[in-house]
């Protein structure tokens, strides 16, 4: 992507920046935002009338920003620069800061500026409104407007070269050429191939997967899937109730385990991984680093998880007891930011600390019902104290529905007192001391990254402070500038952590939005749940295909967020009783939806591309429709694809055959650039009335199993039509999309082209041709016939180009 609005030169050691073509009369203002590399920074321009307006967000963290406000008789530049973990307020200029008035240019000390130098440019008018109006910036997929602006992609200069230097327009994190397209894989299940699924079966009895099962026909098939990165999940090690005594790691505590197996999110070493996962446990690490390499070499990058909250109560690093936790913490405060943990302290109900695994001699917790089991309500290491369990419950007695097998980690933040001043670095705190946690979590980071892992999948993150994030993701980044995060939050959950920025904590309506503050902190990705809620909720309650409009957020948010319709934590798709119980095939309609919303990531689960049920009690979760992360098991689905690790599909049905090469096409598809780096718009508001929008039967209105919109790319000039039928059992006949005046103009056309032909890309085999005059008519563009749980994706060009 070479396209930049913006001017750039260099000339006797000035970088000059320009805006061609601005109207910057009176009243107006332009902006400069850049990041000198010179420490964090902020993706959030900060916000004010009549200064700076609305919001702007930028795809990269700037640390400096210049305004020029245009006005007679001399116009005025102000500058604000991030220090102390926040910007400044507004001052002037410095002297050797040159603005020339006559061409609108602004330039600047060569020598102040790092060697390639990310910018963004744009001018908005405060003639009319105090709070502006955008009317220009350097990014072409900018539209002009009021209210908040998010610029998807930045101007990369190199300022190494004289007179007209290198420009490139980059996009967030550099995912201008490939979106991220994640495949989750759960180590423990992918590669399995023993077919016993005995509910609470042991290693020995179900067999578990292991690193070497990820070979290369497993590779290459994924690749050709459309997959570009891979989450390993559950590599870390955990607790478990399979004895590894011969390498030193015996079965752990049963009043400890949720399944025999054990929850991969308890874990036991930050510094090791799980030895059920090697041929040679003794050599565990060996092997997963040989994986890294393999999965290199087919050009995936590797994510792991981070599981930052919370570790197993029985944690104890044996790769790296030097960085245990714990070891010098004051036990006689409930909270010292000096410590990693929260102390429960003494009272009546304790201690000792009392496990709900058993009660009065009858077991409670699923896992300490089974035989051979013997479980007591203790643990050992906490008689005399208590820790706080990782969702945050602060009791002697966690119940069973808490994460007590955890415990929760301190961050030098009193999560019981959010008003309570906080002890770590931060806006209104930037000289307190780093926090102990901190440095250990960044040496866990920085193990794993020297290592080869190229990212990762960061388990709750918005239960710890940004501010944190901000640091560790700056350092990781330091050390490796691609190295991946994806953020596993919800803005809806009260243990949630917002930062404390002056400027971030009012960005949502005057409320506090964590999302905002996590991609602020450098995250490439934070999950969209409303998205797949809603999607969820027209099978599954009352929704209806039109609500997606309102589950879009900020630009911002939505643009930055990896969408999913299956994850280990959420119901299988074609599992009894969700989803409508459709099955399988509901899959194509809503991943078309999700996959090609917006710009962000976007990710697949093991065993979704065969229509894995998730049917049946594995073990501690019981019957469900998930497929369990806590037990020993296998998927039988899954399997049939993986035959005996030759990854060839051998066993599949013809329908699950089918549904894996609709997925590799919708994967392979959305990462063409008008999905990738292209704007959306829905053309669900203006058929609201138009009863040949999917209406069935005695529905007041459409919008209920259909869903339309458009995307452009305004760099390479690619527009789609997307049309999906989420309906499970009707076709959709007659159908015809009324593109409103506005949808015209969004797709910029030039004046001459008065027809275009729409080449169905997903399936192929349809070709439509409409005029301007009959998109724009009461009756629309006319659809063939779309069948059940179809999506339909038309490429718009004009009939003299090559579709």
């Amino acid at each position: 992507m070479t396209l930049c609005a913006a001017e750039f030169g260099i000339a006797n050691d000035r970088l000059s920046i320009s805006l061609p073509g601005a109207d910057l009369g009176p009243g107006r203002s332009l902006f400069v935002a850049f990041f000198a590399g010179k420490g964090l920074g902020s993706a959030v321009v900060p916000f004010a009338e009549k200064f700076e307006g609305s919001t702007v967000f930028l795809p990269f963290q700037a640390d400096h920003l210049y305004l020029v406000q245009m006005s007679e008789p001399v116009d005025k530049v102000l500058q604000r620069h991030w220090e102390h973990w926040k910007w400044s307020d507004r001052q002037d200029s410095p002297d050797n800061n040159v603005w020339d008035a006559e061409s609108f240019t602004l330039r600047l000390p060569q020598s102040t500026l790092p060697d390639k130098l990310a910018v963004a440019v744009y001018a908005k008018d405060f003639r009319e409104k105090t709070w502006g109006k955008l009317i220009t910036a350097h990014d072409p997929a900018v539209r002009p407007g009021e209210g908040d602006r998010y610029l998807p992609h930045y101007c990369e200069v190199d300022c190494r070269v004289k007179g007209r230097p290198v420009v490139r327009l980059r996009a967030r994190h550099g995912y201008e050429t490939e979106r991220p397209r994640i495949y989750q894989l759960f180590v423990r299940l992918f590669g399995n191939t023993n077919e016993t699924r005995l509910p609470n079966g042991t290693m020995i009895q179900n067999g578990v997967g292991k690193f070497d099962d990820i070979n290369d026909a497993a590779l290459a098939s994924l690749q050709k899937l459309g997959f570009s990165h891979l989450w390993l999940t559950g590599v870390l090690q955990q607790v478990t109730g399979t004895d590894h005594s011969d390498i030193g790691q015996p079965a752990d505590d049963p009043d400890l385990l949720k399944g025999i197996a054990g929850s991969p999110y308890a874990i036991k070493d930050y510094f090791d991984v799980c030895p059920d996962y090697a041929v040679d446990p003794g050599k565990r690490l060996e092997e997963f680093k040989t994986l890294l390499d393999r999965l290199h070499r087919h050009r995936f990058k590797a994510l792991i998880d981070f599981v930052p909250n919370h570790v197993a109560r029985c944690y104890h690093s044996d790769s790296k007891p030097e960085i245990n936790f714990g070891a010098g913490d004051d036990r006689t405060k409930f909270f010292n930011p000096s410590n990693n943990f929260f102390y429960l302290q003494p009272g009546s109900d304790g201690p000792p600390l009392k496990l709900p695994t058993w009660d009065g001699g009858i077991p409670l917790s699923p896992t300490c019902k089974l035989p051979g089991l013997k479980c007591d309500g203790r643990y050992d290491g906490e008689k005399d104290y208590g820790r706080v369990t990782g969702n945050n419950a602060a009791s002697w007695k966690p119940r069973l529905s808490d994460w007590y097998e955890t415990v929760k980690l301190n961050y030098g933040f009193d999560f019981t007192n959010p008003t309570k001043q906080r002890t770590y670095p931060s806006a209104l705190h930037p000289d307190a001391p780093v926090p102990d946690t901190w440095r250990k979590m960044d040496q866990i980071i920085a193990y794993w990254q020297a290592m080869g892992v190229d990212g990762f999948r960061c388990d709750m993150s918005h239960m710890v402070p940004p501010e944190f994030w901000k640091w560790l993701i700056t350092r990781a980044r330091a050390r490796e500038s691609s190295v991946f995060f994806i953020g596993e939050a919800y803005d809806s959950d009260p243990a949630r952590v917002p930062g404390n920025d002056p400027i971030i904590s009012q960005l949502h309506y005057g409320k506090s939005n964590v999302m905002f503050d996590l991609l602020d902190a450098g995250f490439d990705a934070v999950y969209d749940d409303p998205s797949y809620k809603t999607l969820k909720s027209i099978y599954d309650g009352a929704g209806w295909a039109n609500d997606l409009d309102h589950a879009r957020s900020d630009d911002f948010i939505f643009e930055n967020s990896v969408r999913y319709a299956e994850n280990h934590d959420e119901v299988r798709l074609a599992s009894r009783g969700n989803w409508g119980g459709v099955g399988m095939n509901v899959g194509r309609a809503v991943a078309a939806i999700l996959f090609s919303l917006g710009r962000g990531s976007v990710m697949l689960y093991n065993g979704q591309e065969v229509g894995e049920p998730g049917s049946g009690a594995e073990g501690f979760s019981g019957d469900d429709t998930r497929t369990s992360i806590f037990d020993y098991w296998s998927m039988p689905e899954l399997m049939k694809w993986t035959n005996d690790h030759k990854y060839d599909g051998g066993r599949l049905s013809p329908e699950q055959i089918s549904l894996r090469k609709s997925y590799q096409r919708l994967v392979t598809l959305t990462n063409e650039p008008a999905f990738r780096n292209g704007n959306f718009f829905s053309l669900n508001p203006a058929n609201h009335h138009n009863p040949n929008f999917g209406q069935l039967g005695a529905e007041p209105a459409s919008g209920h199993w259909l869903y339309a919109f458009l995307r452009y790319d305004a760099v390479c000039q690619q527009r789609f039509l997307v049309a999906v039928n989420l309906h499970p059992t009707a076709e959709l006949q007659e159908t015809h999309i009324v593109f409103p005046p506005e949808a015209i103009q969004w797709l910029q056309f030039t004046p001459n082209e008065d027809s275009w032909r729409f080449s169905e890309r997903l399936a192929g085999g349809v070709t439509l041709t409409a005029s301007r005059t009959t998109l724009e008519s009461s009756s629309g563009l006319p659809l063939p016939t779309i069948a059940p749980l179809t999506a339909y994706f038309f490429e718009i060009v004009s009939p003299h180009e090559k579709s």
